[in-house]
């Protein structure tokens, strides 16, 4: 998880701005990568395959939460 209280200004402002309208194209491919990491998770044969992909999806997730909760961190600071 990616503590967003610990972070500097400019990685919260970086996080941010990729809220703004111009960047639903990178919001989108962060989603279909997480969930192309799931689909591969499902017929992964291997546990070093399934805790690669579970890492992957994890960091997807860890990016799309930090820039949603971006908001709340940017205006306490």
């Amino acid at each position: 998880m990616i503590d967003l209280n610990n972070a500097d200004t400019q990685a919260v402002r970086t996080l941010l701005a990729l809220r703004e309208p111009g960047s639903e194209a990178f919001r989108q491919l962060l989603a279909l990568e997480l969930d192309g990491a799931k689909q591969k998770l499902v017929y992964a044969d291997d546990m070093v395959k399934v805790h690669r992909l579970q890492g992957r999806a994890e960091a997807f997730e860890d990016l799309l939460s930090a820039i949603e909760a971006s908001p709340k961190v940017a205006n306490r600071s």
